[in-house]
């Protein structure tokens, strides 16, 4: 029996693991808030796409930037004050771009709000992993990935409510994530950190050699996840479809994860896992050119195409984590998180 399982027994695991799943899927809310807040908002004050597109590269190069020294920061704190902190440097941050309407201030607090929320994830998906069996794994992840997807919905669905005029907007994204602190007031184990020797920036770098192909999958959903939220629309719309359907794509896909994940999760505690990624990796692969070829042809046929290629680029980096926790020990799996995830930045940045 490890370490996690002698202090916590059978049952104690359950509720650190729910802890974060709800933390998560209340940050999902406050990304889905915010993403189009943030954007829109820009878009007025600028009239400028590349002010949008700088300001997300931003986003993706703190994820790079701090994603190799997470595991540092992770064995020296304990992870429920390392969340709090983080969550509470996001709250701030709505209330930041609210008192500051500048373009510049925006694009460095949102590097800066970026690194709290690449340690947020790290540290939730490493916690989760460790505290979950090897034989629920997948299916656990895929809650945790279900949780994530059904917050950005709502967030989304918020946003269109509330507008995004005014100091209400900011400050709902504001209290939605300070709320993400309660769950993490709930009874349970903390994360087994890593050794301090293993966290290096160059061993993190090492976890390429160790697991190529899990890396290849955080590399590959940074790019899938980055297009689908972000350029499928544009690209929808320039391709002849009309404005309404464009926009639906965006919900489409979030059905598409909150669908399929259960399905993938489930096959992956029952099958080689290696071989579900590649079935994952192929439908992402076919899926863009089977949009192309229908889109002008049926809206219907291009949803469904849609659905198919989030849904299962989804399945790809839930998988990369559950393989993380087959293949590395509970105090390396915060560094080949970390790994994954610098390439979840990198494929981002590319796509």
């Amino acid at each position: 029996m490890d370490k996690i399982s002698k202090e916590t027994g059978e049952t104690g695991w359950k509720t650190s693991a729910f802890a974060a799943i709800l933390m998560v899927a209340i940050v999902g809310m406050s990304f889905g808030l915010g993403v189009p807040l943030l954007s829109m908002n820009l878009e007025l004050m600028t009239g400028s796409g590349l002010a949008i597109g700088i300001n997300v590269l931003s986003a993706a190069l703190s994820t790079v930037a701090v994603a190799p020294f997470a595991p540092k920061i992770l064995a020296r704190f304990p992870v429920r004050p390392l969340l709090i902190f983080c969550l509470l440097l996001a709250a701030f941050s709505f209330v930041f771009y609210r008192l500051f309407e500048n373009v510049g201030l925006w694009l460095i607090m949102r590097f800066v709000s970026g690194l709290a929320i690449t340690v947020l994830f790290i540290a939730s998906e490493t916690w989760i992993s460790q505290l979950t069996p090897e034989h629920l794994r997948a299916r656990m992840l895929s809650v945790y990935s279900v949780a994530l997807a059904a917050g950005f919905g709502l967030g989304g669905l918020l946003v269109a409510w509330l507008g995004i005029a005014g100091w209400v907007p900011f400050l709902a994204g504001a209290l939605i994530c300070a709320l993400g602190v309660l769950p993490l007031l709930l009874p349970g184990p903390q994360l087994l950190p890593p050794d301090l020797d293993e966290t290096s920036p160059r061993v993190i770098l090492s976890y390429f050699g160790k697991a190529p192909r899990i890396m290849l999958a955080g590399l590959a959903f940074g790019a899938i996840e980055t297009a689908a939220t972000h350029f499928s629309p544009i690209w929808a719309l320039r391709a002849g479809m009309e404005q309404a359907d464009a926009i639906r794509l965006i919900a489409v896909g979030a059905v598409g994860v909150i669908a399929l994940q259960f399905p993938i999760g489930w096959l992956g505690d029952k099958m080689d896992r290696h071989k579900l990624l590649l079935i994952c990796g192929l439908a992402t692969l076919v899926a863009p050119l089977a949009m192309w070829m229908t889109i002008g042809i049926s809206t219907l046929a291009v949803y469904s195409i849609f659905f198919v290629y989030v849904g299962m680029g989804e399945g790809i980096y839930i998988l990369a984590l559950v393989l993380i926790g087959q293949k590395f020990s509970k105090k390396e799996m915060a560094a080949a998180t970390a790994a994954l995830i610098l390439m979840y930045g990198l494929g981002s940045m590319v796509s």
